[in-house]
């Protein structure tokens, strides 16, 4: 494991989440796991540490796992005992209703959207909310204020189906932020994406991270590990 620190750009001090909060939200401590169906350890005591606040970047390589350790961190597979803790309790001990009220603290970036095709942009934002039958009036005062901090006022209405790539990673990125997630896990955000489009991306994720929210980003990419690290604060975790 290893942290890089590099000096952020200049913004006003409103725009910059106060770093000096840290409270330690997922904990990943001597975690040894492997496929039931491999002999092979895919995890060997791998450690791992994630604050409120924080950008944080866990670069992979193929086979290292980072499907795995999402699966994992969501509950799809069941961690090993007093190994994954979240704010300092062991996730493996949850109940089933305790596991469900600790998924509504998370939002994945998918690096294939996971949007609903039957619904237009707007319907696909709000969806998460809107499952928790919160009230029309609080829905739509979070959307606008997302839609606005996006910039994606102008698709609202548009089904999802025919946007562009670059576009549906947009409403994959407002969807996730809309419900105030505990932290926000973007796996491999802009896998299938130009150079262009790629880093406006790229500029996106270090915005939610200065104004909303805690940012895991998990990617192979170096050539997006050497952007962000020459723009802004990060800490690093190398898998294999």
């Amino acid at each position: 494991m290893f942290e890089l620190i590099i000096k952020r750009s200049n913004l006003p001090s409103y725009l910059i989440m106060d770093k000096r909060e840290h409270q330690l939200l997922i904990d990943v401590k001597d975690l040894t796991w492997w496929y039931e169906d491999s002999p092979y350890l895919l995890f060997d005591k791998f450690n791992f540490a994630l604050y409120s606040g924080d950008f944080t970047i866990i670069m992979w390589k193929s086979g290292c796992g980072k499907s795995a350790l999402v699966k994992l961190l969501l509950w799809e597979k069941r961690p090993p005992a007093r190994s994954i803790y979240h704010k300092r309790e062991d996730l493996s001990r949850y109940s089933d209703e305790e596991i469900q009220y600790f998924r509504r603290k998370i939002w994945i970036i998918f690096q294939d959207y996971k949007l609903i095709t039957s619904l237009n942009v707007k319907d696909n934002i709000t969806y998460p909310l809107r499952i928790y039958n919160l009230w029309d009036m609080v829905i739509e005062d979070k959307f606008k204020t997302i839609i606005d901090e996006l910039k994606i006022d102008y698709l609202i209405n548009h089904p999802v189906k025919y946007l562009s790539w670059w576009e549906k990673q947009k409403v994959c990125m407002a969807r996730a932020l809309i419900h105030d997630p505990e932290f926000i896990i973007a796996d491999e955000p802009t896998w299938n994406l130009d150079r262009e489009y790629t880093q406006q991306i790229w500029d996106m994720l270090i915005n939610i991270n200065r104004v909303w929210n805690t940012v895991l980003l998990i990617t192979h990419d170096v050539h997006l590990l050497n952007y962000i690290k020459s723009k802004y604060q990060v800490n690093i975790f190398q898998m294999c």
